[in-house]
């Protein structure tokens, strides 16, 4: 079997670095870092993620400020609200929690949060600055993906990377994150024919494709390093990725598990890109 890529050792270590950042703003400057949260409806998944990034937020001694509805806004509501965090000096991180109810136009949302609040990374500037490969504020997840591979010390250069996945907001991130690292990529998504002769060529597999265990051995070449960003629920209650651990994990050098993979690096990263943007806007 695989070797384990242990996401929660990951996210520990980046944590206490988190932790001393904002010790030492507290300290020398008086400023706390302080994380917005809007979480608008009842998904279930986002529920879950807001009370980690919460419980992690104070755990390093960022503050919150939940703003959440269950009966869900409407997309003016949810400008108005937006727009309300943006001038709010006391707030340096704004996050709009995905997915956001029927009706509200998540692209809008997400293009009005102030770049330089915006921690989740989904801004069409901080997008651009990623191609172009002067990133200020990547993606949490993405970011989270390279932690992993990094931590781990996986090789990147030279090699051939197979993202399964073109959404904003993991696969073309990660996909220009590999580029940048100079990986050979080749993205495929749901309507790629004879999807597993392309991951096949793959030395990294990421795959963020939201399909529950999609990705099998099959899929895999031997020797691969998988990383499964998906978490699905299945009819049971059990959490599992969006590939195959057990059959995949067989034929790879090493490999995510879900949960406690991607995910911890993810709240990780928020915390880190909260933290940077108050030294941003505080001039630090």
């Amino acid at each position: 079997m695989g070797a384990l890529l242990d996401g929660k050792a990951v996210a520990a270590s980046i944590q206490q670095a988190v932790a001393a950042d904002v010790e030492a703003l507290r300290r020398g400057r008086g400023v706390t870092p302080t994380l917005a949260v809007v979480l608008s409806g009842e998904d279930p998944g986002s529920k879950v993620y807001v009370r980690r990034k919460r419980q992690a937020a104070r755990g390093l001694g960022i503050q919150t400020r939940d703003h959440v509805f269950p009966n869900g806004l409407s997309e003016r509501e949810t400008l108005t609200l937006v727009h309300e965090l943006n001038e709010d000096k006391e707030v340096h991180g704004i996050l709009v929690q995905l997915p956001l109810p029927k009706g509200v136009n998540e692209s809008r949302v997400l293009d009005a949060i102030d770049p330089v609040k915006d921690v989740g990374g989904f801004h069409p500037e901080n997008l651009g600055r990623l191609m172009l490969g002067n990133a200020t504020v990547v993606p949490c997840t993405p970011a989270g993906v390279l932690a992993i591979l990094d931590h781990y010390k996986i090789e990147l250069a030279g090699r051939i990377a197979v993202v399964v996945g073109r959404s904003r907001i993991v696969g073309k991130p990660v996909a220009q994150l590999l580029l940048g690292r100079h990986a050979t990529v080749i993205m495929a998504h749901s309507r790629t024919p004879n999807l597993a002769s392309i991951t096949r060529l793959a030395d990294v597999l990421v795959v963020a494709i939201g399909h529950p265990r999609l990705i099998g051995a099959r899929h895999v070449k031997s020797g691969a390093v998988v990383i499964d960003v998906g978490i699905n629920r299945l009819p049971d209650g059990t959490l599992t990725g969006d590939v195959d651990f057990l059959d995949a994990a067989g034929v790879s050098a090493a490999i995510t598990p879900v949960p406690g993979g991607v995910g911890p690096t993810t709240v990780a990263m928020l915390m880190r890109n909260t933290v940077r943007a108050c030294r941003q806007q505080i001039g630090d």
